[in-house]
């Protein structure tokens, strides 16, 4: 039985039923792989707050086990509290030599330690993801301690690298920036993007619902990360086509929820912002993709996020910062682009929005380029890739 695991640090939580959920899209797209894999292994932390009902996507079932790591807050608590984390973190790592094929997640310590525990042994075989700039995400996240936090990364990245070099493990990556610091490791980059689109929703998407209709749509969790109080700093004055105030609606969850709210009403825009909540990948999502005029992502960092992949894909443009993966993805013309830099963002980014409401023939051209770019990103067609770059290091069949 053809057994693949995957160490990329996600979150689950276990609700009062004992069940494990989550509302990561990723972790669905991990799942996905039963379809070419008998047995599919999470190794996840899972969160201490347990939750009263379960999060839309629920995890276990046939063909899934869930390796438990414990609940480190952060990466650098690994440094900071090893004897609390690491005899546990050791002991799961043991399940990794039972298996055929394992992802791993670039430059994290705990995938560090994987490789060092697998040495020489040449099963399983191994994929390494890096899906953004690590070392300028942990920065970001560490704050006051960012100095620190990125050059603990950079260690992490050439530990990394060192053990993925001697046993020939292809990184995929997310992005040209991804790309060019995989190969500055000495490491084969292979570019790569996670999505959830199968054929059929792309050959048949469904109609848009007037109800639905909106202006501007983002769809991300709501972290400082994405960038969604430079969106909403940048309606004020923004008008639709017709001339009517832009409207906003916010698709997602998270820890800067209230914040956010708190700016809405300071900005006086409490009846042109929506806060939709978390809506699971699926039709209704796609509906609001479709029923929308523009997709907006001004995050302060990225990967290739797939939700950006799902608006090409719904044909709708996309307006985003130059970060990680997205100016290559959104390069020629199958996007709109702005400079990241904190100065005058916010002006740039209500001139990139209001000049894309205003001109039906810019969306059109965007979005057939986009469309173009994406069709062929079927969640089918890159687990299919994973599993030949997998095959093709010649140890037991998937």
């Amino acid at each position: 039985m053809a057994a693949i695991g995957f160490l990329n640090d996600q979150i689950l939580y276990r609700d009062t039923a004992g069940g494990l959920s989550c509302n990561d899209a990723f972790v669905a797209f991990l799942l996905a792989f039963r379809r070419r894999y008998n047995h599919v292994v999470l190794f996840s932390r899972v969160h201490p707050t347990i939750v009263d009902t379960p999060l839309a996507l629920r995890v276990g079932g046939v063909g899934v086990e869930v390796v438990e790591l414990p609940f480190y807050p952060r990466i650098s608590a690994l440094f900071t509290q090893p004897l609390r984390y690491w005899p546990d973190l050791e002991r799961a790592l043991q399940r990794l030599h039972g298996l055929d094929a394992v992802w791993l997640n670039t430059g994290h310590p705990v995938s560090v330690r994987a490789l060092q525990l697998l040495g020489g042994n040449p099963r399983p075989r191994l994929v390494a993801a890096l899906r953004g700039d690590y070392e300028r995400d942990a920065s970001i996240r560490e704050g006051g301690a960012a100095k620190v936090a990125r050059t603990m990364q950079t260690a992490m990245m050439h530990a990394f690298a060192h053990y993925a070099r001697r046993r020939g493990v292809p990184v995929l990556a997310y992005g040209d920036a991804a790309v060019a610091r995989a190969r500055q490791l000495g490491l084969r980059a292979l570019p790569f993007e996670t999505t959830l689109l199968d054929s059929q929703l792309i050959e048949r998407p469904p109609a848009p619902d007037p109800a639905l209709a909106v202006d501007v749509l983002v769809v991300c969790r709501l972290v400082r990360e994405k960038g969604l109080d430079r969106l909403l700093a940048a309606m004020p004055g923004l008008r639709s086509g017709d001339g009517r105030p832009a409207t906003l609606a916010i698709v997602g969850e998270g820890p800067q929820e209230e914040p956010l709210r708190a700016q809405v009403a300071a900005l006086g825009l409490s009846d042109r912002v929506e806060f939709r909540g978390y809506v699971a990948h699926g039709e209704r999502l796609m509906q609001m993709l479709r029923s929308a005029t523009l997709f907006a992502l001004p995050s302060r960092t990225e990967g290739v996020p797939a939700t950006v992949l799902e608006a090409m894909a719904m044909r709708l443009p996309v307006v985003a910062t130059a970060v990680g993966g997205l100016p290559s993805l959104l390069a020629d013309g199958r996007g709109v682009v702005i400079d990241a830099g904190e100065e005058g963002l916010v002006v740039r980014l209500h001139g990139a929005l209001q000049r894309v409401l205003d001109d039906d023939e810019l969306r059109r051209r965007v979005t057939a380029a986009a469309f173009l770019q994406v069709s062929g990103l079927t969640v089918e067609a890159q687990i299919a890739r994973v599993v030949e770059v997998l095959a093709a290091q010649g140890a037991g069949d998937a």
